[in-house]
């Protein structure tokens, strides 16, 4: 069985007020000829669909038009789970319409609805219940998906017990799923959440319960399920979560931050499996823009990244001049379109700033110094601390 995993598509998102939907629209009509070019059978969408819990008709209508497309006239079942940037029951209202056509909108652990008419089609739902639903071939081959919309207490409507740990309870949540997972089924886990990367030395662990008791960070542990493949939505970076790289993080539809570093680039994951395990994998970039940020020290120096980077959005910051007019800012904007945001700090302007002492004045990284020390007594260990900062790009919050 083939699937493909895409997540994190944010739909109707905007870039320092740019609207980025048509470069959405183009990058999922990427993802669509790759689904239909590889011939996959199954398309899982792990989260954040929309960019707002009130998202656009421009952005919904976006999204229904894709998961028509994705679904192949029923020959392809598309699952496509809630994340917390989304509204879970607004988008489970659609799967009335939707899941007669092999389209599973899902915002929670409800058993969705199985149509009593689904032949002729290589794949169908046969089975369904609390956290899972089971796909069969036209061939006989079975798959078993373990699904876990965005694990808030809130919206699966439960009381948090302080003395079950947030990674116990996500396993807890889970298992409704797994729990019918079987030797002879190809068994995959979706859900939305953040855990940490395999990059993690083992010894590092314990440090990491700081951040995991007070930012619903999951343990690793609480996806050792035995799935043969774990596709997770919510940090916008392709990286493989164990060792033994069957628990992905897929990345974004398109780049959404200034951080070149970790953005190289958008990709879908393509994963072949059979009921032995994960036979496959590959990793699909798609050709979208990048966005880059540049700290100058001159106009000239700010025309010239504008220029020699034609094909990204520009985010400029020139500091430490003496002045800049407006008609030179406007100049600067009206011929490098690719300038998405400039910024000019002068002489002037940085020597008051150092005289205010504020939390925007401190880098990411002493924040989280010194929320550490006021939490532990100490700073974390600097794994952690890199970890920290790499999600911190990504902007993540609980929307509700």
């Amino acid at each position: 069985m083939r699937i493909l995993h895409t997540a994190d598509w944010h739909l109707g998102c905007k870039t320092d007020d740019m609207s980025r939907l048509e470069e959405q629209r183009d990058a999922l009509q990427q993802v669509i000829k790759i689904a239909r070019d590889k011939n996959v059978d199954v398309v899982i969408i792990a989260g954040d669909i929309y960019d707002s819990i009130v998202p656009s008709s421009d952005a919904e209508d976006l999204f229904y038009k894709t998961v028509k497309e994705l679904n192949n006239d029923g020959n392809t079942i598309v699952i496509a789970i809630a994340g917390n940037h989304d509204d879970p029951k607004r988008l489970s209202n659609a799967s009335v319409f939707a899941n007669n056509y092999g389209i599973f909108l899902i915002g929670s652990l409800d058993a969705v609805t199985i149509p009593k008419k689904a032949t002729g089609k290589k794949i169908k739902a046969i089975e369904s219940g609390k956290g899972y639903i089971v796909l069969e071939k036209n061939d006989g081959e079975k798959a078993v998906i373990a699904y876990l919309p965005y694990p808030s207490y809130h919206r699966l409507n439960e009381k948090r017990d302080l003395n079950i740990s947030y990674s116990d309870k996500v396993k807890e949540w889970l298992s409704y799923g797994t729990s019918h997972f079987a030797s002879d089924t190809i068994n995959i886990v979706v859900s939305h959440l953040l855990t940490y990367s395999s990059k993690i030395k083992n010894d590092t662990y314990d440090n990491l319960s700081v951040i995991e008791n007070n930012m619903g960070f999951v343990s690793n542990d609480a996806l050792f399920t035995g799935a043969h493949y774990t596709a997770l939505g919510h940090i916008h970076s392709c990286i493989a979560v164990n060792r033994e790289k069957n628990i992905h993080y897929c990345g974004s539809l398109i780049n959404q931050t200034f951080d070149t570093s970790s953005e190289a680039g958008t990709k879908v994951i393509i994963a072949d499996l059979d009921s032995t395990g994960l036979e496959r994998i590959e990793k699909v970039p798609l050709d979208v823009k990048l966005l880059k940020k540049f700290t100058v020290t001159s106009l000239l120096q700010a025309e010239l990244v504008c220029r020699d980077n034609p094909n990204a959005w520009i985010k400029v910051e020139i500091e430490n001049v003496d002045k800049i007019t407006i008609e030179e800012i406007k100049k600067l904007r009206s011929t490098y379109k690719n300038l998405v945001t400039l910024s000019v700090i002068s002489k002037e302007a940085r020597e008051t700033r150092k005289e205010i002492v504020s939390k925007k004045d401190l880098t990411n990284a002493e924040i989280f110094d010194n929320f550490c020390i006021r939490q532990t007594g100490h700073v974390a260990e600097q794994d952690v601390k890199e970890l920290f900062l790499s999600l911190m790009s990504e902007e993540l919050y609980e929307t509700d």
